[in-house]
């Protein structure tokens, strides 16, 4: 590829950022894609994480119960 078809690719590429029959094919190509499933691993996954992190924060803060009344008593 040369110089001139280069510059007459970009050209091209640039007249049609801006041409608005391109960006609605480009809205109802993304309309038509399938949507995303949830997962039921990954829900599940999640759930594990979340019971996970309850069960350390519970701690922490069992621990610093403990700790300031050590301290207080």
């Amino acid at each position: 590829m040369n110089f001139r078809e280069l510059t007459q690719t970009n050209e091209q590429q640039a007249v049609g950022q801006g041409d608005a029959v391109s960006q609605i094919d480009t809205a109802e190509k993304l309309s038509a894609a399938e949507a995303p499933r949830m997962s039921l691993f990954a829900l599940c996954w999640l759930g594990i994480a979340a019971i996970a992190m309850l069960g350390w924060i519970s701690a922490l803060g069992w621990l610093a119960w403990r700790l300031a009344n050590w301290a207080l008593f």
